[in-house]
């Protein structure tokens, strides 16, 4: 019995993990990209907000913090520069089909780029904003989405997802979010 909670227990966790958009994925599916970018009803991050209003004595309205839909893609990037390789094509293209599906049209998407810690701080938000705005470049002209609803953002090294090694590859990747309720 013992067993079978922890197993249930396991995958709820992965379940919560994958559909606020803390995995990464190297390969996802159009499928499995249209889940992590869809708002899930009741998906927090364990963050509450708690407002109490003057002169309502012991009244407090508590809501939950949303989490963004995200979901971490591996792009990759011919060295030191925002020029897209042939295996991540294939990727965008997974991504362009996702995001020209009924359940994403429409959505404001921001592609946020990450690089790893190697360089200057300064050189790699530059970089990391250049590739960004070639993934949505490529989306964008593939896919005939909206471009005004596709926004890019450099994050450099600051949201490292591999704290312990800066330097990782872990932490070169392109972050997609759904901000349609944040906006």
């Amino acid at each position: 019995m013992k067993k079978s909670w922890t197993l249930i227990g396991l995958a709820a966790f992965a379940w919560v993990g994958f559909a606020t958009g803390v995995h990464a994925q190297s390969n996802p599916t159009e499928k499995e990209i249209i889940r992590a970018l869809t708002p899930h009803a009741g998906i927090t991050r364990g963050l509450s907000q708690t407002r109490s209003f003057k002169g309502a004595r012991g009244v407090k309205v508590t809501g939950a913090v949303k989490a963004t839909p995200s979901i971490d893609l591996k792009v990759s990037f011919a060295f030191d520069s925002a020029r897209l390789n042939n295996e991540s094509l294939l990727t965008l293209d997974v991504l362009g089909r996702a995001l020209s599906s009924p359940t994403l049209k429409g959505q404001r998407i921001e592609i946020v780029g990450h690089t790893d810690a190697k360089g200057t701080a300064e050189y790699n938000e530059a970089l990391s904003q250049r590739r960004a705005a070639a993934v949505v470049s490529y989306i964008v002209r593939n896919f005939k989405l909206d471009g005004s609803l596709i926004s890019s953002r450099g994050m450099g090294e600051r949201l490292l997802l591999d704290k312990k090694n800066p330097e990782s590859a872990a932490n070169r990747r392109v972050e997609i979010r759904n901000v349609t309720q944040t906006n």
